[in-house]
């Protein structure tokens, strides 16, 4: 098991990720299928911030492998080098989740990212309706600390979401 910064050859995974999946499966994650980026400038963001030194990134992508082949990703979003940043999880193989990869992968990639971005604070903010982030973030140190109505990004739909944050502090 190893994560490691995403390659710009590797961006078209992340994206196909998203383009491949059912309307269902979008939408039980909070996304909303109709609201999907543009693949060509999503592609070009991901190259952008890829580029550019790490106290100006505002997005990072973390590439999860299992046995030398890409299973998924984890990446931050609303990233403040030094402060914060909002974490979010996926396990792209559906014949893979529930067997705890996930838990083990976001266990690094935690670490990675307080080391990293010299972070104080990770939050993640996922779908009340989706199971799985909600069971596993406690689990890694997160405290709920509110559940509230939002549209969480560009790509979701107005929805009840449960913040959970991971002080520096409690690692």
């Amino acid at each position: 098991m190893q994560v490691r910064p995403l390659t710009k050859e590797e961006i078209p995974l992340i994206v196909s990720y998203f383009f491949s999946a059912t309307p269902e499966f979008l939408r039980g994650m909070g996304a909303n299928p109709d609201k999907l980026p543009n693949k060509l400038e999503w592609t070009q963001t991901i190259k952008n911030e890829i580029d550019l030194p790490l106290e100006e990134k505002k997005l990072f992508y973390l590439l999860w492998i299992h046995n030398h082949k890409p299973i998924g990703h984890s990446n931050l979003t609303f990233l403040e080098y030094g402060k914060k940043a909002s974490m979010h999880l996926h396990l792209w193989n559906s014949g893979l989740r529930k067997k705890g990869l996930g838990l083990a992968f976001l266990h690094q990639c935690i670490f990675y990212y307080f080391e990293y971005f010299k972070l104080n604070m990770l939050i993640c903010e996922p779908y009340a309706r989706n199971k799985a982030p909600n069971a596993i973030l406690p689990q890694l140190g997160f405290i709920k600390t509110k559940t509230y109505r939002t549209t969480p990004g560009a790509m979701n739909f107005e929805q009840e979401v449960n913040r959970w944050e991971l002080k520096r502090e409690n690692l």
